[in-house]
């Protein structure tokens, strides 16, 4: 469902009414122009729409297992998706058609993934308490492959995000959810865990990073239902 987010506060007035999926939904996204939107479900199959007519234009066949999490790049030409099949798929959006397919050792079930601002990495976030960062490799015959791993969070039983934090004024960061209720923030290049965050009071499934401001957005589990803003003080990491 898209809402006007103005008319809201009035009359809770819901623009359009997405359908065509039949299970249940786990991950939208917008294109950077607000143009298209990007679904993945529990029926396997990602879905393309048109975010100004509500127009399914393409359904992508690309997992065999639920979708966990989709996002276009920053041009909006490519979309990521990944799923509990353990696969990480890169699709071109005009034709489509599959560009790569990224896929750890073990294969663990893939509960999070997004692009790099500059789109050249894949920040993948998997259920065997891991967070790799892939060199998508998307010139001519250059294999993906990654080149850092983070531990040091929780992460077995449920799907919890990952993040660039690109507006912290000290370092540039990654941020996880994980399911013992804490925050936890690594930089980047060192793989060194700079900080934990506590207080929420169940498992952090939902993060994000403004990208302009240090700033990070958490949300929670049913024993919580608590979203928490966290900024960055002169002193912090």
């Amino acid at each position: 469902m898209i809402w006007d987010p103005h008319a809201a506060e009035i009359a809770g007035e819901t623009l359009l009414v997405l359908r065509g999926h039949i299970n249940h939904i786990f991950c939208v996204a917008y294109s950077r122009h607000s143009n298209l939107i990007v679904s993945g479900s529990a029926d396997e199959s990602i879905r393309l729409w048109d975010a100004r007519t509500g127009i399914c234009r393409k359904i992508f066949a690309a997992h065999t297992d639920p979708v966990t999490a989709v996002a276009f790049s920053n041009d909006s030409t490519i979309i990521v998706s990944a799923s509990y099949d353990g696969l990480i798929r890169l699709t071109d959006v005009q034709s489509g058609l599959l560009i790569k397919t990224l896929a750890s050792d073990k294969n663990p079930p893939v509960s999070h993934a997004r692009f790099s601002p500059n789109s050249l990495y894949i920040l993948a976030a998997t259920l065997d308490g891991a967070i790799r960062l892939w060199d998508i490799g998307l010139g001519y015959n250059v294999p993906a492959r990654v080149v850092k791993t983070y531990r040091g969070h929780e992460s077995r039983r449920f799907c919890t995000f990952a993040a660039f934090n690109e507006a912290n004024q000290r370092a540039q960061t990654v941020v996880s959810g994980s399911e013992d209720g804490e925050i936890v923030v690594w930089e980047v290049h060192s793989r060194k865990v700079l900080q934990r965050l506590g207080g929420h009071g169940d498992c952090v499934l939902g993060v994000d990073c403004h990208p302009m401001v240090p700033a990070i957005a958490s949300g929670t589990m049913e024993k919580d239902k608590i979203v928490r803003v966290w900024v960055q003080e002169e002193d912090g990491v």
